[in-house]
């Protein structure tokens, strides 16, 4: 609150004796201001007329719409880890397909998530029976919804609805909170973000004025000493009309009786207009912590497939709010007994985001029915399939050569057993390597030498890691299987192997090349180097097996 004193005249604030309250400096102070350092004024609306941060809420709150969401059922008879959807549950259609009778669930959580991507917030009321069963779910305002906090820490909202104030109970509102320091909606994103969202809007004021104007910037029409007033203004009058309209852009302007003209301001080029435009982008990534590929931006993309690039989205930006969704349901929808019991928890599928392309899927599909870890039906069912028809698809596999740990009658084979997974090792770490140098021979085609030989010392590893890992999979866990070892500690030392003694190669191979030869000399000696890497790499992870 501002303070008060009375002059005689008018009253003027305490803080500053010479602005009188009537002042919107004053007002802007108490009640708070959209306009930011640019005299732009910043709201939601307006902020949403910028295109990446349409982008980002629109891509962010798709995405966290379309993931299924369910409530499921502990089910302890099928293991510790047992579980299935409880579709006769209250909250089950709620939150999956119809949260009331005028919205989808679908609609109704991509208008919270565009809320809560805006606001920094968003509150939807959880309607009850005189019992406490939830009847529906419905999208409060959050620029006329506030969350309050009692002396005693427990919270209620208030929110105006048809022109009223509506007090709740916290167990009656359901809220996304985004980062908060009090917990009463203290950080809006679109306040705090005022002066980035502003700089947006300056840039596409300026261009579009700028285009207006036929692509021609503003200047200093000078005139000759003693023309009169009214010459002077009919000479502005048509030398506007001439030079500034769009359909002017390639007309000649004539000056008369020795006026001159002087450019006075930067053009777009020198304003560096396109490379602010650019970083605003990253910037506006920044505030939505987004990969700036997703808004666009192409500078620079390090995946090397759509699987790991989904995995960084889900796991830098998505995550935190599926979890936020999760804590809500289980807070607000679920029964005391259900969470005292830990009989129910509500969760989302992520798997419909992360997915693999279709190689990848038949690969992995491959390797789970060949370790008994999936059925064909099984998998069928994950492609959307029917079970097969002939009835034989709900059958697990035994992996050959793949017995239980300490079976006497296994101890016999164990040589033959040995042997035979060394083979299957050996051409397994074969194929990771030539994958690897195809990586590589790809990477030198496309780069500069420098650029290639820092991609080697900082990038290759994290580029390429999750794909070697599946390559290895299967042979990993026949492997271990064999010589009993701990199936992640073994991949580890491999992964260790590979890549140490692959950089090892590369470095030698870089030391003795000069930096216009880097391209020949990597691609002519890609096959020499994978002569001896899987022999040497099996040798290194045998060695710390045996001690």
């Amino acid at each position: 609150m501002v303070n008060m004193i009375d002059t005689g005249d008018e009253a003027r604030s305490m803080e500053n004796p010479n602005i009188p309250l009537g002042s919107p400096e004053v007002w802007n102070e108490v009640f708070g201001s959209d306009l930011a350092d640019t005299g732009e004024a910043v709201n939601s609306k307006k902020a949403l007329s910028l295109a990446p941060v349409w982008q980002a809420v629109s891509l962010i709150s798709g995405d966290v719409a379309k993931l299924p969401i369910n409530v499921y059922r502990r089910r302890p008879d099928l293991g510790e880890r047992g579980r299935e959807v409880d579709r006769g549950h209250v909250a089950q259609n709620l939150i999956r397909w119809k949260s009331n009778p005028h919205m989808s669930a679908f609609k109704f959580w991509r208008r919270l998530m565009t809320h809560a991507l805006l606001y920094g917030n968003a509150y939807a009321l959880i309607d009850r029976d005189p019992n406490g069963k939830a009847l529906g779910l419905y999208p409060l305002l959050p620029d006329r919804t506030q969350p309050q906090i009692r002396d005693d820490g427990s919270m209620f909202y208030v929110s105006e609805i048809g022109g009223e104030l509506v007090t709740f109970f916290g167990s009656q509102v359901m809220h996304l909170e985004h980062i908060s320091i009090r917990g009463d909606a203290d950080c809006e994103l679109v306040s705090v973000a005022r002066n980035s969202l502003a700089l947006g809007l300056a840039q596409n004021k300026f261009a579009s004025r700028f285009f207006q104007h036929g692509a021609r910037i503003g200047g200093i029409l000078e005139v000759p000493p003693g023309m009169t007033k009214v010459a002077a203004d009919n000479l502005e009058q048509g030398f506007r009309k001439t030079y500034e309209a769009v359909d002017n852009a390639f007309k000649t302007v004539i000056l008369r009786e020795g006026s001159k003209f002087h450019a006075g301001q930067f053009n777009a080029q020198e304003a560096q207009m396109v490379a602010a435009r650019s970083e605003q982008v990253k910037d506006i990534a920044r505030w939505y912590n987004l990969p700036p590929h997703k808004l666009g931006d192409d500078s620079r993309t390090s995946y090397s497939s759509l699987e790991q690039e989904n995995r960084s989205y889900l796991d830098s930006c998505l995550s935190p709010w599926l979890h936020t969704i999760q804590a809500e349901c289980w807070m607000k929808l679920l029964t005391t007994p259900e969470q005292d019991a830990g009989s129910h928890f509500v969760e989302h599928n992520i798997d419909a985001l992360i997915q693999a392309d279709t190689l990848t899927k038949y690969q992995v599909g491959r390797m789970g029915i060949e370790m008994g870890v999936l059925s064909p039906d099984e998998f069928r069912a994950m492609q959307n399939m029917n079970p097969r028809p002939d009835g034989r698809g709900g059958v697990y596999l035994r992996p050959l050569n793949m017995t239980v740990a300490g079976d006497d009658e296994a101890q016999g084979d164990d040589s033959a057993s040995r042997d035979a997974t060394r083979y299957v090792m050996l051409d397994a770490i074969d194929d990771a390597v030539g994958g690897l140098l195809g990586v590589v021979t790809r990477a030198v085609k496309r780069k500069t030498a420098s650029r290639f030989c820092s991609w080697v010392d900082g990038s290759l590893d994290s580029d390429t890691m999750e794909t070697v890992q599946c390559d290895l999979y299967t042979a990993v866990m026949a492997y271990c299987a064999v010589r009993r070892t701990d199936v992640l500690e073994t991949t580890s030392r491999i992964m260790e192997a590979l890549y140490s003694r692959l950089h090892r190669q590369l470095d030698k191979l870089l030391e003795s090349t000069g930096q216009d030869d880097i391209k020949a000399t990597v691609v002519d000696n890609a096959a020499s180097l994978r002569v001896d890497l899987p022999e040497l790499i099996l040798k290194d992870v045998e060695k710390d097996d045996d001690q």
